[in-house]
């Protein structure tokens, strides 16, 4: 078989394989690698994919994504006048879950947002936590009680193409909005509302999505992994950015 009728067959995997070159009189035996698979296309005729091959990264998706975060509900209890019938037991009912209670507000740590990616096939599954502190505060804007608490945010973002096993590289975030309310707060004409949203903001990052595929001399790619996007059967566990195993022991 002469050098220029020998067809390579597809695929990443390789063996060796003695061939004959007739182009010249003396019929001169070399050691090439000949490809074989029936899954891959790597392979074309005149060109040993064995060799002259390359490594790269190959961008599969790359978007924006806004996540949002809220604490707690998207509600509110009002208005009501100084003579609602449930003003009173509402805010006496406050007042006896902490001792001189006035409000309640957040502060959120914007500095320390963690988040997580999960690949799904064509999706990526964004969750994220911003730490804070749910505050009581009392008369003159005293801290009576201070708890530390994490507001998720998540987002599933389409990115047509991606599976499980390719890489993903998000910026860090960037707090765009955010709404900080007091939980009891009042309107312009004195009536009082009971604020269950306290905290809200708006996080943007951007995905980029990349997968290891083998480049050619003659720039044609194939994936590096052909299975990857194979379905499993099972569904694929959430990454979060808190990683908890379950309490075993009697609570104190």
């Amino acid at each position: 078989m002469s050098y220029y009728d020998k067809k390579y067959l597809k695929g990443n995997d390789c063996k060796k394989n003695d061939w004959k070159d007739d182009r010249e009189d003396d019929w001169k035996y070399h050691s090439k690698k000949e490809c074989f698979d029936k899954e891959d296309d790597c392979c074309t005729a005149h060109h040993d994919p064995c060799e002259n091959t390359t490594l790269v990264d190959k961008v599969i998706c790359s978007k924006d994504v806004q996540k949002v975060a809220e604490f707690a509900l998207p509600a509110a209890i009002g208005p009501l006048g100084a003579t609602s019938p449930l003003l009173g037991p509402i805010l006496d009912f406050l007042a006896g879950l902490v001792p001189g209670l006035v409000n309640v507000r957040v502060t959120p740590i914007l500095t320390s947002i963690r988040q997580e990616v999960t690949i799904v096939k064509d999706k990526i599954i964004n969750l994220g936590t911003i730490p804070a502190n749910l505050e009581v505060v009392g008369l003159a804007g005293v801290v009576l009680l201070s708890i530390p608490i994490q507001i998720f945010f998540q987002e599933h973002t389409d990115c047509p193409g991606v599976c499980p096993g390719d890489t993903v590289v998000e910026t860090p975030p960037v707090v765009e909005a955010v709404l900080n309310q007091p939980l009891i707060g009042t309107t312009p004409d004195g009536a009082t509302f009971i604020n269950l949203l306290l905290f809200k903001a708006v996080v943007r990052t951007h995905l980029t999505v990349t997968r290891q595929v083998i480049k050619s001399k003659d720039g044609s790619t194939c994936d590096a992994n052909p299975h990857r996007c194979d379905p499993t059967g099972s569904p694929s566990v959430i990454n979060t950015p808190i990683n908890l195993t379950p309490n075993t022991t009697t609570l104190p």
